[in-house]
């Protein structure tokens, strides 16, 4: 879940065309959901096993105090077990 993007960073993102999602997807959707709509842009047939590369920036620093992004509202402690499992499950 993306947050505390500067202007310059939201541009870049804009025009590599990635696929983002921010917190407020997932206090919106859920993290379930974000996870769903997540795995569907990457793998729409469910049929490849996916490597996750977690970068703990996104996971709230009173979770992860080492952080280098102080920013509160970040993923809990939870969600971020949750977006684990789920990714374990692709094989």
């Amino acid at each position: 879940g993306l947050r505390d993007v500067d202007e310059e960073e939201a541009r870049l993102l804009r025009e590599s065309k990635v696929h983002v999602f921010t917190m407020r997807d997932v206090d919106k959707h859920g993290i379930g959901r974000v996870v769903e709509m997540a795995l569907s842009a990457v793998d729409p047939h469910s049929n490849v096993p996916l490597h996750l590369s977690l970068d703990i920036d996104a996971v709230d620093p009173r979770v992860a105090p080492g952080t280098g992004t102080m920013a509160r509202g970040g993923l809990s402690y939870r969600e971020i077990h949750y977006l684990c499992e789920e990714l374990a499950l692709t094989g």
